[in-house]
């Protein structure tokens, strides 16, 4: 039982990362997330600066 679900795995993992690739950036690149992706790319700018104190 353990050797068959290993071949499936070994066989299968290579199309498994491509599918959960494509879903990343199909979610990550539609039109309805880019106010959101907005925000997390302003997250390091928004950060204070202990040494000048910006913000």
């Amino acid at each position: 039982m353990i050797d068959a679900l290993s071949a499936l795995i070994y066989q299968y993992w290579l199309v498994a990362a491509v599918l959960l690739f494509a879903v990343i950036l199909v979610r990550t690149f539609r039109p309805s997330a880019r106010d959101r992706m907005k925000d997390h790319a302003r997250i390091p700018f928004a950060l204070k600066d202990d040494d000048h104190g910006q913000p």
